[in-house]
């Protein structure tokens, strides 16, 4: 069980109660977030404000099934509620432990049937470089071309809040096969380097990892491309 560290509550969808205690008010309750990670919620409950002593937790499937026998126990789920909420943890990857605090580079290239392109954010300064690249290809060289279409510079905050919003540690060894019966698609290569030491790979063909599309939106809206 991993905490979250908030001081200003943290969104969630709720699951289940595992524990409601009248006469203390005490709470657990269980729910997903935005990056489908399980979460454990805990606290007092008075009338109809939490304590400031609220507690957010980052739980493992295998600490959402004990909490949901514990909902059982306790009566708060019924039998045919509870067998619906067992799938809810099958799947379900626990996240990557940690959080980047700093980058040296994220480069993401990306090839369709038209056109070949890279984004690469690098450090300079203390400011994030975020450059859009078309590749041209060069026949009998060893190296491609890059040419720049755009560039934009953000704060480090920005390009963290980005990184860790899109879970981009839990990438880490994804390879997505060409699904069958798909004759087109894009395939995307990924390699960056976190804090310092850890470097996280990825690839795919119209087989993307979690949060995909959410982090290339987010190079969109970066570049104020439409």
């Amino acid at each position: 069980m991993e905490k979250i560290e908030t001081l200003s509550g943290y969104d969630y969808n709720k699951l289940f109660d595992a524990l409601k205690d009248k006469a203390t008010g005490r709470f657990e309750t269980v729910g997903k977030d935005d990056f489908d990670g399980l979460i454990l919620h805990t606290g007092v409950k008075d009338g109809s404000q939490n304590t400031p002593g609220d507690g957010f937790f980052i739980i493992t499937p295998e600490e959402y099934t004990k909490y949901l026998e514990k909902a059982r126990k306790n009566g708060l789920v019924g039998f045919f509620e509870y067998r619906k909420l067992r799938k809810c943890a099958e799947g379900v990857f626990p996240r990557a432990k940690g959080k980047i605090t700093s980058f040296e580079y994220v480069t993401l290239r990306t090839s369709g049937m038209r056109s070949t392109n890279e984004y690469e954010i690098l450090m300079k300064d203390g400011k994030a470089e975020l450059s859009l690249y078309s590749i041209r290809f060069n026949r009998g060289e060893s190296e491609d071309d890059r040419v720049l279409e755009k560039r934009a510079v953000f704060s480090a905050d920005e390009a963290l809040g980005l990184l860790n919003r899109c879970n981009l540690l839990s990438w880490d060894g994804f390879n997505g096969p060409h699904p069958k019966g798909v004759l087109d698609g894009i395939m995307f290569r990924f390699k960056a380097k976190f804090n310092g030491e850890t470097t996280v790979t990825a690839d795919g063909s119209e087989n993307f990892p979690r949060h995909y599309r959410d982090f290339t939106d987010g190079l969109y809206e970066l570049l104020d491309l439409e």
